[in-house]
């Protein structure tokens, strides 16, 4: 079945999601996604899977949101772990449109972005208000959501949501420009199977999460920046931990997150792409794995 007619089967207006031609890439980028794409999937899903991957910016917009939404796309095309559908219209928020997915994929979104570009402030204000209210709900009801660079650098004032994705951020004192090695906190852990056990060095811009978020303790910590290669004194944390990747649960709910998506590049990484398929897994509730918070340094 065609991405308009599973649209159509569930009851969504088409014209309102991205298509796969909607914004051209570079052939160069595109090529080098499809041969990093994985085989299949780390699990066989329970259920045919919706994603709605919405990408709105109300503050800094990244390049690599159009080749990451591609690249999530085809992903799921190819590894038939999900169909996703992608947009930038806030009104996939409303209960009744967000009921027909299983999950959420804020890919590279910045700011309150789900606050209406139009009416008075009033409308809009209360319009943004059940828009928020519907999207906890629905995480609190058993689905997911997913979460990649920028996800964090979204609704900053907003608790609940800086509690459902797990930081908020707090600058990037590692660049884009500049390369950083990674920690494998966890390698056994199934999201982390893509690393072959070790750690690795990567080129990307690197959040660091303010302090009352991302806390040690509070979560299933999977990746983090290693101190022995990277220059950890430029961070202003006062516990020096600064994680890249997690799972979580919120009440009946599953979230996954990585900071990595900044450079275009990160979305043609096969190992990263394998990391972001078994965390999309495990959001939609198909790859069952231990999100137990790990223990806090002593």
């Amino acid at each position: 079945m065609t991405r308009p007619l599973v649209a159509a089967a569930l009851g969504l207006v088409a014209a309102a999601l991205v298509s796969l031609s909607a914004s051209a890439q570079p052939p160069d980028q595109l090529a080098k996604v499809e041969a990093a794409l994985p085989d299949k999937a780390p699990a066989t899903p329970k259920a045919p899977r919706n994603i709605l991957i919405y990408s709105r910016t109300a503050g800094f917009r990244h390049s690599s949101i159009a080749i990451g939404t591609r690249a999530i796309i085809l992903m799921g095309d190819k590894t038939k772990a999900y169909t996703a559908f992608a947009t930038e219209d806030e009104s996939f928020f409303e209960p009744e449109k967000l009921a027909k997915f299983d999950a959420v994929f804020m890919l590279n979104t910045t700011g309150n972005c789900l606050r209406p570009k139009s009416g008075d402030k009033a409308t809009q204000d209360a319009r943004e208000e059940a828009l928020k209210k519907s999207l906890e709900a629905f995480v609190a009801s058993g689905k997911g959501l997913i979460g990649v660079h920028s996800a964090t650098d979204t609704y900053g004032g907003w608790k609940a949501y800086n509690k459902m994705m797990g930081g908020a951020f707090d600058g990037h004192p590692w660049n884009a420009g500049g390369k950083v090695g990674v920690k494998n906190l966890d390698p056994t852990h199934p999201i982390n199977a893509s690393f072959n056990g070790g750690g690795f060095d990567i080129t990307d811009e690197i959040y660091q999460f303010r302090a009352d978020t991302a806390v040690q303790g509070e979560r299933r910590y999977l990746l983090a920046l290693d101190g022995e290669k990277t220059n950890l004194k430029i961070g202003k944390r006062a516990d020096g931990f600064y994680p890249i990747s997690w799972v979580t649960t919120y009440d009946k709910g599953r979230n996954f997150y990585c900071s990595l998506g900044h450079n275009e590049a990160i979305f043609w990484n096969p190992a990263v792409l394998r990391h972001y398929l078994a965390g999309i897994q495990y959001a939609l509730g198909d790859l069952e794995v231990d999100a137990t918070p790990t223990a806090a340094k002593k």
